[in-house]
């Protein structure tokens, strides 16, 4: 899951990874800074043109190589 914006003002929010690691706590988890400022509105994300390419699906749950690749017209 990528995280583009929240509610939250700063863009966090938080996530429950009890099924892929067994831990029951919720873990706060960010939209990076340069995604969050893009994606400010529900326009924004309606309006979203791009593609995003990452890795192909693995065990490595504390990992994630991948580029979004996004153009705002």
């Amino acid at each position: 899951m990528i995280i583009l914006n929240s509610s939250n003002p700063k863009g966090s929010c938080y996530i429950e990874t009890k099924n892929l690691d067994g831990e029951t706590n919720l873990k706060m988890k960010s939209a990076k800074k340069e995604l969050y400022e893009y994606f400010r509105s529900k326009e924004d994300l309606n309006n979203l043109s791009g593609e995003l390419i990452c890795e192909e699906p693995n065990d490595q749950i504390y990992k994630f190589e991948g580029a979004i690749l996004y153009r705002k017209d």
